[in-house]
């Protein structure tokens, strides 16, 4: 969805998202005077919740372990199997015993082999992940992981540094009918509601890795972000804010610069075009 059509929904339903300004307004501002208003400030922090963030997916036995920050992967597969045992617990009452019910038994034992398979790690070798949306959620080279939770379309993705659990991204579909939101700004909206506070409106910033427009919220321990795919999907990324303020210390290889120049060709260049004076290098050296 372009910027312009997306704030304009999100004016309409008093998000916020004023923050960002449109471009059309720009545009006729700069008509009548050849100075722009200048964009408001982006607060430094996201609102925090009225209510607290939950995890998710979780079960709907409340006696079941929920997903909670820091636990290790075979922890989350462990809820992730009771989260898959009631995915089908209907199909289970209409399936009778026999053939059909060893079948869905198999069916439902591979599910639970998959998500634990799924794993990701993020090494010294690059990953096909780094072709899809995913890619900044993570680095290489500094213990981190992925395991990937599937059912249909659906997808949710569960990060870890040094094997413990510190991201989940939830991918979900807009639409006409969606319980996420027929568009982003009723995503938004449907969260602010569910939060009572309208979230933070973070515009894109490719310098920055923002590659889409995004709005948060924090609670205690868990920062949420909304992020827009495209029209019609979204993804809910949660965050432990503990891990989120040791990042860099987590993080301690940092990616190299692809847009970079190498040092030798930089060093070989002047500007005026005349080769390298090697009695200059010498003296550099």
């Amino acid at each position: 969805m372009k910027a312009k059509r997306l704030l304009g929904a999100a004016l309409a339903l008093g998000l916020g998202l004023g923050a960002v300004t449109s471009t059309t307004i720009v545009e006729a501002q700069g008509k009548k005077s050849s100075k722009a208003p200048a964009a408001p400030a982006i607060a430094a922090t996201p609102p925090t919740t009225k209510l607290s963030i939950a995890l998710i997916p979780r079960a709907q036995d409340k006696k079941a372990k929920t997903l909670s920050w820091g636990m290790t992967p075979a922890q989350v597969a462990s809820v992730i199997d009771k989260v898959i045992d009631e995915s089908h617990a209907e199909d289970f009452r209409k399936t009778p015993g026999g053939p059909n019910l060893t079948k869905l038994e198999q069916q439902v034992q591979q599910e639970k082999i998959e998500f634990k398979q799924s794993r990701v790690d993020f090494g010294a070798t690059p990953t096909g992940i780094d072709s899809t949306p995913l890619k900044g959620e993570y680095t290489y080279n500094n213990k981190e992981a992925m395991l990937t939770y599937e059912r249909g379309k659906a997808k949710t993705h569960f990060f870890f540094i040094q094997d413990r659990l510190w991201k989940i991204i939830d991918e979900r579909t807009l639409g006409e009918g969606s319980k996420a939101g027929k568009d982003y700004a009723e995503a938004v909206s449907k969260l602010a509601n569910t939060f009572g506070i309208a979230g933070r409106v973070l515009p894109a910033d490719f310098d920055n890795g923002r590659y889409s427009t995004e709005v948060d919220w924090k609670d205690a321990s868990t920062h949420l972000r909304a992020v827009q795919r495209h029209d019609t999907a979204l993804a809910i990324i949660l965050e432990d804010n503990v891990t989120l303020g040791n990042l860099d210390a987590l993080r301690p290889n940092k990616p190299a610069d692809d847009n970079g120049i190498d040092p030798a060709v930089a060093a070989a260049v002047r500007k005026d075009g005349a080769p390298p004076d090697p009695k200059q290098d010498e003296k550099k050296k």
